[in-house]
C-alpha cells in the first residue's frame, strides 16, 4: 500500500514539475521557423549539450504538427543511453545564439534509443490526424501558439564521455507535419467586365461558406463549380496538393448571347439598327434570337444575319484584304 502511495506521489510531482517553468541552461545552436512552403524542413547540427529552438509558423493553416528527426553520430552508437533528449515549450526569453539561461516547461524527456536515428512528432492542433508508428513516436501533448517557442535539447546523463563524443555532431531535421489538405483561392471575372454579385462556389458539390477567402480542400483532384445569377455555370477540375494554395481564375459568361467585334478603326457598326459605340466593340450582351449586323468602312458596307443562342460567345471579325497581282 505504501509503495502504491509513493508511486502516485512521484507521478504527481513529475506532472506538476512539467506544468510549471523551470530553469534551463544551454547553448542554442540554431533557431528554426516552420513553414508549409518548405515541407522538407530544415537540417541543423548540434552537439551532446546543445539545443535547437523552433518558432511558431507565420502561417499555420496547413500545419498540424512538428517532426523532430535526429540522426545519431557513430561516436554515440552503442552508448546512446548516455544522452537524453528533452522537449520544452514556452521558452522565455526568445531564444538566441548569445543567450544561455531560459525558463521553459518540460514536455517530455527520454534517453536516446539504440538506433541510428529517431523521430518524434508533436501535434500543434487538437483536431490533428497524426498517428504514431514504428518509425515515429507521437508525443501525447499539444503545443499551441502560447506554447511556442519550442526547444529540442540534448543532455549527457552519464559521465566519462570520450573526446570523439564531445566533438561529434548530431543532425536534426525539423519539418512541419502537413494536413491532408490544401487550399483553393478563387477569383471571378466576367467576359463583359461587369461586377458579379452573389457568386457561389462548390467544391465536390459542397458549397463554400465564404468563396472570397481561401477554401480548404482535401488533396487530390477536386471538382469546382462557380455560378452566379445571369451567368453560365463554369466547372473546373483543380488538382489540390497538401499544404499548397492553388489559385483558380474563372471567367463567367453571361447567359445572354455575347458578341465581340474586331474591325479596322473608324468602322461604323450597328446591331438591329442601333449603333455600336467604340467602347462596346470589345463585347456586349444581346437578346437570344436573330440579329442584323451592319458594317460600313468608307464606301464599303456589308450586312450579315446572326442567330444568337443563349450562353454563346460570338467573335465577329471584319477584315479588308487588298491583293496586288503583277502580270508580265
Amino acid at each position: 500500500m505504501k509503495r502504491i502511495v509513493l508511486m502516485s506521489c512521484i507521478s504527481a510531482i513529475l506532472s506538476v514539475a512539467a506544468a510549471f517553468p523551470q530553469g534551463v541552461r544551454t547553448v542554442v545552436s540554431s533557431v528554426v521557423s516552420l513553414s508549409s512552403e518548405e515541407p522538407g524542413g530544415a537540417v541543423v547540427s548540434l552537439r551532446y549539450n546543445e539545443a535547437v529552438a523552433v518558432l511558431f509558423p507565420a502561417d499555420p493553416t496547413f500545419i498540424q504538427g512538428v517532426e523532430f528527426e535526429l540522426r545519431i553520430p557513430k561516436a554515440f552508437q552503442g552508448a546512446e543511453s548516455s544522452i537524453a533528449w528533452s522537449l520544452y515549450s514556452g521558452i522565455a526569453p526568445t531564444p538566441t545564439s548569445g543567450r544561455f539561461d531560459y525558463e521553459a516547461r518540460l514536455i517530455s524527456t527520454q534517453p536516446l534509443p539504440q538506433r541510428v536515428s529517431m523521430s518524434l512528432i508533436l501535434p500543434i492542433i487538437a483536431s490533428h490526424g497524426i498517428k504514431g508508428g514504428p518509425f515515429a513516436s507521437l508525443i501525447p501533448a499539444i503545443a499551441g501558439l502560447a506554447d511556442f517557442p519550442l526547444m529540442f535539447k540534448l543532455s549527457p546523463i552519464g559521465k566519462g564521455l570520450l573526446p570523439a563524443m564531445e566533438s561529434a555532431e548530431f543532425k536534426l531535421t525539423i519539418r512541419p507535419v502537413l494536413r491532408d489538405e490544401g487550399g483553393i483561392r478563387v477569383s471571378v471575372t466576367t467576359i463583359d467586365g461587369a461586377e458579379v454579385q452573389g457568386v457561389s462556389v462548390f467544391i465536390d458539390d459542397r458549397m463554400a461558406e465564404n468563396p472570397g477567402r481561401l477554401i480548404l480542400a482535401r488533396k487530390g483532384p477536386r471538382v469546382v463549380r462557380v455560378r452566379a445569377e445571369g451567368y453560365r455555370e463554369e466547372i473546373v477540375t483543380v488538382p489540390v496538393e497538401a499544404g499548397v494554395v492553388s489559385p483558380l481564375s474563372v471567367t463567367l459568361t453571361p447567359n445572354a448571347p455575347f458578341i465581340a467585334f474586331q474591325a479596322p478603326a473608324g468602322t461604323y457598326v450597328t446591331i438591329d439598327g442601333k449603333v455600336v459605340e467604340p467602347g462596346d466593340m470589345s463585347g456586349l450582351s444581346v437578346e437570344p434570337g436573330e440579329h442584323t449586323l451592319f458594317f460600313r468602312i468608307g464606301d464599303y458596307s456589308m450586312t450579315r444575319k446572326l442567330m444568337a443562342l443563349r450562353g454563346k460567345v460570338y467573335n465577329v471579325v471584319l477584315s479588308v484584304e487588298l491583293d496586288i497581282v503583277v502580270t508580265p
